[in-house]
């Protein structure tokens, strides 16, 4: 009995003294993966945009988004997502999933265009006119008007 607390005290200091240099480990570790994720990230920035600039082109309003679900929906799906489509009887909604088990991560679009708004593509502030009702991608009055 004696030896194994002897072992475990032993073990235990072993393990203490060792902790400054796992920390370090650790750190460089996480530095090492933040620069990853980081230079992932800006690999994508051109696409981002690209995406920003399509959604935007369609300019539909609430619950008539049928473009722009498709185009998001479809996207998700090359991307490896299963999409269930028409969700809650709304024919624009849907749910993307991919994998399984845990964690679960889930997030909501809100992709509708707003009414009386300049949905220009690369500009990143909203400008209002007086003359266009809806926000179009080219920035000009919708043929209906």
């Amino acid at each position: 009995m004696k030896k194994h607390i002897v072992f475990l005290v032993a073990l235990l200091l072993v393990l203490v003294s060792d902790q400054p240099s796992r920390t370090q480990e650790t750190a460089a570790t996480l530095g090492g993966l933040k620069q990853e994720a980081i230079s992932e990230v800006n690999k994508l920035q051109v696409l981002t945009q690209q995406m920003v600039d399509q959604v935007y082109s369609y300019s539909e309003l609430g619950f008539q988004e049928y473009e722009t679900s498709r185009y998001v929906s479809g996207l998700l799906e090359k991307n490896g997502f299963k999409v269930e489509r028409g969700v809650a009887g709304i024919p624009t909604a849907w749910v993307a999933s991919y994998g399984s088990g845990k964690p679960v991560i889930g997030f909501i679009t809100d992709i509708d265009c707003i009414p009386r708004a300049s949905q220009k593509p690369g500009v990143p502030i909203t400008i209002r006119s007086s003359k266009e009702r809806l926000g179009t991608a080219r920035g000009t009055t919708p043929a209906w008007q």
